[in-house]
């Protein structure tokens, strides 16, 4: 009796999951995202597609790394959680450390528009995001600390002034990597 609703209760399961599949093929806000099953290829054009849907202006590098994962960069723009939000359906699973092995989870939305197992996010700076991090740095703390410019910065002199400061990192250059990072351009 027991493996009997143990059956029934898999195969509903297994209905949801087609029903989600079918439901996810034809969602508009996925519309324009290439179902082929290509692997990663199809991942590295569909992540392509959505940021640049998501992130009109930005230029992203999307590139496959190896047979399972993905590097995205990019310079200013958004910030590195609200990409890793609009990509993070495309991880097939995670990576169990306690045992060593990486545990598949496949989702309606990987089987339809592919998963791979890591996505790599990273965000550059240019030199007017940073500038802008250290004006509002020396807004915030400019009494306290002298000449913090971006040449100081680039030297890596700001590194260790300050560092007691600070208790959470390396000084003055942390606390205005802290603050550029939380910045929009």
């Amino acid at each position: 009796m027991k493996k009997k609703g143990e059956t029934q209760k898999k195969k509903r399961a297994q209905k949801a999951f087609q029903d989600e599949v079918e439901r996810i093929k034809k969602a508009p806000e996925y519309i324009g995202l290439s179902q082929e099953q290509k692997g990663i290829t199809q991942v590295t054009a569909n992540v392509r597609k959505e940021l640049k849907k998501a992130c009109p202006g930005v230029k992203f590098s999307v590139r496959k790394r190896h047979t399972s994962s993905v590097n995205i960069s990019w310079t200013d723009g958004p910030k590195e959680d609200e990409i890793k939000a609009i990509i993070g359906k495309y991880k097939d699973g995670h990576f169990n450390s306690m045992e060593d092995i990486y545990e598949y989870c496949e989702s309606p939305f990987n089987k339809v528009y592919g998963g791979v197992n890591y996505l790599f996010t990273k965000r550059e700076y240019s030199d007017a995001l940073t500038e802008k991090a250290i004006q509002e740095f020396n807004v915030k703390f400019g009494d306290r600390f002298e000449n913090v410019n971006i040449e100081r910065y680039k030297s890596g002199e700001l590194w260790r002034v300050g560092f007691r400061d600070f208790w959470h990192g390396h000084g003055v250059e942390d606390e205005i990597n802290r603050m550029r990072a939380q910045l929009t351009a």
